[in-house]
C-alpha cells in the first residue's frame, strides 16, 4: 500500500490528492459519520469516548504506514469532525453517563478524555464550560435554597468550599488546569 501512495506522490501531488486522497476522504467521512452513529445508538458516554479516542490513534498510525504525511491532518479532521464535533451536544448530554454525571461521580480519567476529544474541535470546549456552568449554578442554587443548610452556617459554608475544592480538583486533573474552566 505504501508503494501504491508513494507512486502516486511521484506521480504528482493531483494525481494523489484528485485520485486517491480526495474519495479516500469522503469514503472515510461517511465510514464514521456511519459507524459514530452506531457508536452512539450502543454505548454510554465514557465508553464512546474511548472509541472515539481509538479511532483517533488508528487514523494517525495508519498514514505513518500506508499514507502521505501530508494527509494526516486532513484524514484527522474528518475524525474529528464526524465523531467528536457531530456527536458532542448528545455526547455531554447523555443521561447517566454524560457530562454531569461524570461531574457527580469524580470520573477523572473520563473527563479529561472528554476534554482531550473536545479541544480538538472548535466549540468543543465551549460545548462543556456551558454545560458545567450551568450544572455549577443548578448545584449552588439548590444548596442556596435548601432551608435545612442554611440552619447551621458553618455546615453550609463547608458544603459550599467542599463544592469547590471538587471543581478545582476536576479542572486540576482532567481539565489540565484549563484557566477558562477556572473562570
Amino acid at each position: 500500500m505504501w508503494n501504491i501512495t508513494k507512486m502516486l506522490v511521484d506521480l504528482g501531488p493531483s494525481v494523489y490528492q484528485d485520485d486517491f486522497e480526495r474519495p479516500f476522504l469522503d469514503a472515510a467521512s461517511d465510514f464514521y459519520r456511519l459507524e459514530s452513529q452506531q457508536f452512539i445508538e450502543t454505548s454510554d458516554c465514557a465508553d464512546y469516548l474511548r472509541k472515539a479516542e481509538k479511532r483517533l490513534n488508528e487514523e494517525i498510525d495508519r498514514i505513518t504506514h500506508y499514507l502521505d504525511p501530508k494527509s494526516e491532518p486532513k484524514i484527522t479532521s474528518v475524525v474529528e469532525r464526524e465523531v467528536i464535533g457531530n456527536r458532542m451536544k448528545l455526547l455531554v448530554e447523555m443521561d447517566n453517563s454524560g457530562l454531569v454525571s461524570m461531574l457527580i461521580d469524580d470520573k477523572y480519567e473520563d473527563l479529561g478524555r472528554m476534554y482531550n476529544l473536545f479541544r480538538r474541535v472548535p466549540t468543543g470546549l465551549q460545548t462543556i464550560r456551558d454545560l458545567m456552568t450551568s450544572h455549577l449554578r443548578d448545584t449552588g442554587r439548590q444548596l442556596v435554597l435548601d432551608p435545612e443548610r442554611l440552619k447551621d452556617p458553618v455546615e453550609f459554608v463547608q458544603r459550599l468550599l467542599d463544592e469547590k475544592d471538587k471543581y478545582d480538583k476536576v479542572i486540576q486533573l482532567s481539565f489540565s488546569n484549563d484557566k477558562t474552566f477556572q473562570n
